[in-house]
């Protein structure tokens, strides 16, 4: 369909008078410098097992639906069973374990308001009962602000309208998703994995470590990059390694955001969060200090992370600037 000016002329009066607009804000002032959560947008964030991809995710997810009350729609087989995710769910909200077994476990009380805050704000698709396409999830997610799908390796994907080309498959897919975000003003994050990663060799250590896992190693690959509006890796370095002289804490997460759109929304850049395995969130530090999701709002000024200068994976040289 053609347009003309008459049939835009409010959505232009408002982008002339008001700018691109921001997302909102993920609850974590270092990872705003960069980044936030827009309707009708997507982000791919790409992480290899174990980096701390599935936690990031359910983070912003949290954080969302704790500030500005966004329902989400999870769909998971990475994590698990829908028990499972609804434990992992309650840890984050109570802070605490539900096995009864384990000390400090969450009371019958604090169980209970967990799950019914849980059953407001997240749906949670049955991943053993099928397999689901982004077209299945799409069709679930009528009273749902976000949708989380993890991993792309994991979903449904037709490819017989393409044969062997993968590309072609991936623009349509993409295509796909950029119109439904867009005409239902949602935000889609879809979790991938890298293919292939050779090891990196630390020159202090000769230690052998796996680098940041980046656009071209994901399944889909360039395909997928180029047609991203927003692309985070998550990595999370071995301790062993120093940046600036400097060791990475055990609990320390890299988040690079690698691409960036629409323009206004994001920028590119790295910042550093941690993991509290305890409460099973994340935190930033500012001025030394432990600060959780949207704590930083008391008026502490946020000190972002040290310049990095990522070690990125070999295996395809070094990194192209797309």
């Amino acid at each position: 369909m053609i347009k003309k000016f008459a049939q835009i002329e409010k959505e232009l009066e408002v982008l002339r008078v008001e700018g691109i607009q921001r997302g909102n804000d993920t609850g974590f002032k270092c990872l705003d410098e960069l980044y936030s959560i827009k309707p009708g947008s997507f982000t791919f964030v790409l992480g290899p097992p174990h980096s701390g991809k599935t936690e990031f995710c359910f983070e912003l997810l949290f954080n969302q639906a704790e500030k500005y009350g966004r329902k989400s729609l999870i769909y998971s087989p990475e994590t698990g069973s829908v028990e499972q995710i609804y434990a992992e769910l309650i840890h984050k909200r109570c802070g605490k374990q539900i096995f009864k077994a384990l000390p400090g476990h969450v009371t019958d009380k604090e169980y209970y308001s967990a799950i019914n805050w849980i059953d407001e704000y997240f749906d949670v698709i049955d991943s053993n009962e099928k397999s689901y396409s982004l077209d299945e999830i799409y069709g679930l997610c009528d009273k749902n602000d976000l949708i989380f799908a993890d991993p792309y390796n994991e979903l449904t994907h037709d490819m017989s309208k393409f044969g062997t080309r993968q590309d072609l498959y991936i623009e349509d897919l993409i295509g796909n998703m950029r119109r439904f975000v867009s005409k239902n003003k949602k935000h889609v994050i879809l979790a991938l994995h890298p293919t292939v990663q050779e090891m990196s060799e630390d020159k202090d250590t000769k230690k052998k470590y796996y680098g940041m896992a980046t656009a071209r190693q994901a399944a889909g690959g360039q395909s997928l990059f180029r047609k991203a509006m927003g692309w985070i890796n998550i990595w999370r370095p071995p301790i062993f390694l120093r940046q600036d002289g400097v060791a990475y804490k055990d609990n320390e997460v890299i988040v690079n955001i690698e691409k960036a759109k629409p323009k206004g929304s994001a920028n590119r850049g790295t910042t550093s969060l941690f993991f509290d395995w305890k409460r099973n969130r994340y935190y930033e530090e500012i001025n030394g200090n432990q600060r959780f999701a949207f704590e930083h709002e008391k008026g502490e000024n946020v000190v972002m992370p040290r310049d990095f200068t990522l070690p990125l994976s070999t295996e395809f040289g070094e990194e192209e600037q797309f």
